[in-house]
C-alpha cells in the first residue's frame, strides 16, 4: 500500500518513548518531516539525536511543551506553523495511574483529565480550524481500547479513553465534505518499556521468569480473553497510525488494535 508520507509534516505529541517514539519512527521510515515532543528538553534532544544518528537524512524537529498547559499548548501550536503547515496531527499524550477508584481524589480525576483529554482538546482546537481552511489534514487520537471495555483497575484512565473517542468523531463530523479527516486508534495493552518493567517486578516478586509472569497474565489478567495472547507491540500499534493516516477512506472510526480482546462482531 502506498502510503504518499514522503514530505508530509506530522506531529506527535508525547514522542520520545513508547507508543510515541515507535509511531515518531514508523513514519520517518515512510520519508515524512517529524515533529518531536516532550516536557522535558533532555529527553527531545537525546531522542532527536538517536533517530538522526539512525535516519541521516530524515528532516527531524523537536519543540519542548508541557500539554497539560493550555499556554504550552498554544505555544507548541505557534512553532510548528511558524516553519510551515502540518498535516498530520497524533494526540499520543496520556498517562495511566493505577489507583483503586474509591481512592481517586478530585485532584488526581482532574490531573488525568487534563493530560489525556484536554491536552487533545486543545490542539485539536487550534489545528483543525487550520486544516480545514487548507483543506487539507489528518488528525489520530491515540485512545485505547480501555475506551470501550473499561478496565475497573484504571477507571479515570478509561473514562478519558472514551472520552477521545467521541471527541474524535465529533470533530470528524465538522469534517463533512473536506479532505480532512479525524480518528481514533484504540490499542490493547502493548510491550512498551513500561509495560515491560512492570511485568519484571512482578516475575522478581513471584520469584518466576518473565516469560511466566506474561503467561500467567494471559490465563488469568485483564487480556485473558485475548485471541492472540500476547501483548501487541509497538510497532504494530505504529503501522496501524501509518495505515489510518495514509488511508483516504477512513473517517469518524475508532480503529482497534486489540488482539481481539473486544467480542464483537
Amino acid at each position: 500500500m502506498e502510503l504518499n508520507m514522503s514530505g508530509k509534516r506530522v506531529l506527535i505529541t508525547g514522542s520520545t518513548s513508547g507508543i510515541g517514539r515507535g509511531i515518531a519512527e514508523s513514519f520517518i521510515k515512510e520519508g515524512a518531516n517529524v515533529i518531536i515532543n516532550s516536557y522535558l528538553e533532555s529527553e527531545v534532544e537525546s531522542t532527536i539525536n538517536e533517530l538522526q544518528i539512525k535516519y541521516p537524512n530524515a528532516k527531524i524537529e523537536g519543540i519542548i511543551a508541557d500539554l497539560s498547559i493550555e499556554e504550552d499548548c498554544n505555544r507548541l501550536y505557534e512553532l510548528v506553523y511558524k516553519n510551515g503547515n502540518l498535516d498530520i496531527l497524533v494526540n499520543n499524550i496520556g498517562i495511566y495511574p493505577v489507583t483503586p477508584f474509591f481512592d481517586i481524589s478530585d485532584e488526581e480525576w482532574n490531573h488525568v483529565w487534563n493530560m489525556n483529554v484536554m491536552s487533545a482538546v486543545r490542539m485539536c482546537r487550534n489545528v483543525l480550524p487550520k486544516m480545514l481552511i487548507d483543506n487539507n489534514g489528518v488528525i489520530i487520537n491515540i485512545s485505547s481500547e480501555a475506551g470501550l471495555r473499561p478496565n475497573p483497575d484504571l477507571v479515570h484512565y478509561s473514562v478519558t479513553k472514551s472520552a477521545l473517542i467521541g471527541l474524535s468523531r465529533a470533530l470528524a463530523e465538522l469534517t463533512k465534505g473536506t479532505e480532512v479527516r479525524v480518528n481514533s486508534v484504540l490499542p490493547v495493552t502493548t510491550w512498551t518499556p513500561g509495560i515491560k518493567k512492570y511485568f519484571e517486578d512482578i516475575a522478581e516478586k513471584d520469584n518466576c521468569a518473565l516469560e511466566d509472569a506474561v503467561k500467567d497474565y494471559f490465563k488469568t489478567g485483564n487480556d485473558k480473553d485475548s485471541l492472540v495472547q500476547k501483548f501487541v507491540t509497538i510497532e504494530e500499534v505504529a503501522n496501524t497510525v501509518l495505515f489510518v493516516a495514509g488511508n483516504g477512506g477512513i473517517n469518524g472510526n475508532a480503529v482497534l488494535i486489540d488482539g481481539g480482546v473486544i467480542k464483537h462482531i
